[in-house]
């Protein structure tokens, strides 16, 4: 089978794709497969029941085989993998996928990796002649229901190849040989003068405009993909524009063009808009595995978290919305080794709730756990101030008495509060990274050992400082770390959804093999990554199948906002 990450990645897109009328959005999705001959077998692609499949052989051209390979005016044969995609196999996946169809892909850009595919006909009616005897032949032995045109390298003018490919498809179809036609142009000038001047004669016997939007450069936005699909719903008018992208994950592919991120979100954006006839993918195999092979505890996940109590405005357990269909945990913000008052002193490990303990309080904590058997509810360690005051200072005065002192008091704390973990969030530091990992790794590791806490998760973000202790703590304990709870709303307001994205994945090589969860925050300030940005990166991220969870940032923040955006997350999360 194809690899999980794969599952994940079509298994959460085919269900964007809503059953309309030809109009607006539709369930279509078209997968190119066998042009590498890499041993893709249709058996290892996911098939959601519910979308429209095509599988498109890629491909059939009119060419000899050999070292030097000639073309045959219109005497096509197969040049796809038949070892692995044969007669038999095209019949066995639509015996057992009854929404699956079968074309064969005409053209390419190669011949077998060699030398341009040109299409270059003797004479019209000599190679419709040809084209209808040998693709009749190929499509019956195979048992296809359809043909696709890809040529990209032309020998012969617009005109030609209008009356060409026009008159083969309508004989094909006035016989009853095929049920449905596509074109696959992309932006250049030739090729778009070739297909456009198809497209104006013949256009209604062309069911789908397979359009390769993964050709355009990797500095495209989603914004200019939605753009770039309009204008080609302008070229192609009246046409089933189908959105694409391309799995290449090769340096010389991702380096040059758009990537898949940018990709998904426009297609979530166009499916918004009504405007989503479709997708097709190119191709099963361009160094597929190493896109898609899972990574440890790499997959979506229904985790979402909340901080909670900081600023004290008041907010109850009871105001968030809490969706059955996620795994949630409050994080009470924060418990700290100081003391109260005005002059707050650090001591050395001994910690004390600096949360809204009015209102976030044992028995609260009790009834919202009984009420809702899906919540967790856990401490976080440290914060950026002390009570909005001077700097929360990581400032232990020995590993031994530090780790001695927190074990202490955070045991009576947390059984206090029947609390399940806790959340390493020290933001400011007066020891060195090798004392914060020792006394943090053996904190987590007692309290883990004693069964006082049955998780622990870390906050880092993007700060220099920051992560040579954070990072040296997970070198060293990262065993005992259930969750990274990065602060990607920390980035600034220019980021985008591909940056966000992008940041997302140098974190997770940063602290390889944890569960890092997305997130956001709801205080709006206008100097640092935005909501809308960040849910767009989660959508993004869930449908490559690698958004582990979510955290938010706060519910002080939210309460006077409605929650709008943890009912936005956690509906996400609930498809996961």
């Amino acid at each position: 089978m194809i690899p999980s990450k794969l599952s994940s990645l079509l298994l959460a897109l085919l269900p964007l794709l809503a059953p309309t009328a030809s109009a607006g959005n539709s369930n279509l999705f078209r997968e190119y497969i066998g042009a590498q001959s890499r041993g893709v077998k249709f058996s290892d692609v996911p098939i959601n029941p519910d979308v429209k499949f095509h599988f498109l052989l890629a491909f059939a051209l009119d060419y000899t085989t050999g070292s030097s390979p000639m073309p045959t005016n219109g005497q096509f044969i197969p040049f796809w993998d038949t070892t692995n995609l044969t007669p038999s196999a095209v019949a066995a996946i639509k015996q057992s996928n009854p929404n699956v169809k079968v074309a064969v892909s005409l053209g390419g850009y190669s011949v077998g990796g060699g030398p341009p595919a040109n299409f270059t006909p003797s004479s019209i009616d000599s190679w419709v002649g040809n084209a209808v005897s040998s693709l009749t032949s190929m499509i019956q032995q195979y048992n296809l229901d359809g043909i696709d045109v890809d040529y990209e390298n032309f020998l012969a003018d617009p005109d030609t190849f209008t009356e060409c490919i026009g008159q083969l498809i309508t004989t094909l179809k006035n016989k009853g040989v095929i049920s449905f036609a596509s074109i696959a142009p992309y932006d250049d000038l030739d090729l778009q003068s070739h297909y456009q001047a198809l497209w104006a004669n013949y256009s209604g016997v062309i069911d789908y405009v397979n359009f390769q939007f993964y050709g355009y450069p990797l500095s495209t936005t989603v914004d200019q993909y939605v753009s770039h699909y309009k204008a080609q719903q302008a070229n192609y008018n009246g046409g089933s524009i189908l959105a694409s992208f391309n799995t290449d994950n090769s340096t010389d592919y991702t380096s040059k063009y758009v990537s898949v991120q940018t990709a998904l979100s426009a297609c979530q954006s166009l499916q918004a808009a009504g405007n989503l006839f479709g997708i097709f993918l190119f191709t099963l195999l361009l160094a597929l595995l190493p896109l898609l092979a899972p990574m440890a505890s790499a997959g979506n996940s229904n985790l979402f978290r909340e901080y909670i109590g900081a600023q004290s405005r008041g907010v109850k357990f009871s105001d968030v919305p809490i969706n059955p269909d996620v795994e949630f945990h409050f994080l009470l913000a924060f418990a700290l080794d100081y003391t109260t008052g005005s002059s707050p002193t650090p001591t050395n490990g001994q910690f004390i709730p600096f949360w809204d303990t009015t209102n976030l309080t044992p028995s609260a904590v009790a009834a919202i756990k009984q009420s809702n058997p899906n919540v967790n509810v856990a401490v976080s360690l440290g914060g950026y101030s002390v009570g909005g005051g001077p700097p929360a200072n990581f400032t232990p005065s020995s590993i031994d008495s530090w780790v001695g002192n927190a074990v202490s008091s955070l045991t009576s704390m947390i059984q206090q509060y029947n609390l399940d973990g806790i959340d390493i969030d020290y933001e400011n530091f007066l020891a060195d990274p090798d004392t914060f990992t020792e006394c943090i790794g053996q904190l987590i590791t007692t309290l883990k050992n004693n069964g006082v806490i049955s998780f622990a998760s870390i906050a880092p973000y993007d700060d220099p400082d920051i992560q040579s202790h954070y990072q040296a703590l997970w070198a060293s304990y990262s065993g005992v770390i259930d969750y990274v709870n990065f602060q990607f709303y920390g980035y600034d307001s220019s980021t985008t959804v591909d940056q966000y994205v992008s940041y997302y994945n140098a974190q997770q090589a940063n602290y390889n093999g944890g569960s890092i969860l997305a997130s956001f925050n709801t205080d709006n300030n206008p100097q640092f990554v935005s909501v809308q940005t960040a849910l767009s990166a989660c959508q993004s991220l869930q449908a490559m199948g690698n958004l582990f969870g979510i955290f938010v940032w706060s519910a002080d923040n939210s309460l006077s906002e409605g929650f709008t955006y943890e009912e936005q997350a956690e509906a996400l999360l609930a498809n996961a």
